[in-house]
């Protein structure tokens, strides 16, 4: 093979690779001032933490949609100031002893506040991602969809 073909593959297969990792696909990007952004596949997901008064876990689903993320369903084990109270479907009692209830609400991005206390996490496809021990105490994390490389850090494998 002469000099000028080798050069043309070897720029096309460079090319080609750059692109692969470089061209931006959609994830569920968890971003905090003053840190790498993490990205996970864009995938529902569940958004767990303590409640600060009762002491019991409480749990969110969220289904990926398009840009947004849809709130179907929360958990929780008593009602108080800031439970949903209307629902579509009446509210069921989990064999956990959870209550769940069905949401259906939009949104295009969560703010969270992270803190060990609460020990606030993502669980998604059976893998939990701390985000407790992934910031510092009372660190505001922003959750999204957005288009990153595939180089994006990732804590559950590049996606």
């Amino acid at each position: 093979m002469s000099n000028k073909k080798l050069w043309v593959a070897s720029g096309s297969i460079i090319t080609v690779l750059l692109l692969f990792f470089l061209w931006p696909r959609s994830a569920l990007v968890i971003e905090a001032e003053g840190h790498t952004p993490v990205c996970l596949k864009p995938e529902t997901f569940e958004l767990h933490w303590i409640h600060s008064i009762e002491h019991e876990e409480w749990y969110e689903v969220y289904e990926v949609k398009g840009d947004d993320l849809l709130l179907t369903r929360t958990y929780f084990k008593t009602f108080g100031a800031g439970v949903p109270t209307d629902s579509e479907t009446p509210p069921e009692i989990t064999d956990e002893g959870f209550v769940e209830f069905t949401v259906n609400v939009t949104y295009p991005e969560l703010n969270v506040n992270v803190s060990e206390n609460v020990e606030t996490r993502i669980v998604q496809d059976d893998h939990d991602h701390l985000l407790y021990e992934m910031y510092e105490p009372n660190t505001s994390v922003n959750i999204s969809v957005g288009n990153k490389s595939v180089l994006c850090n990732s804590q559950g494998g590049l996606i």
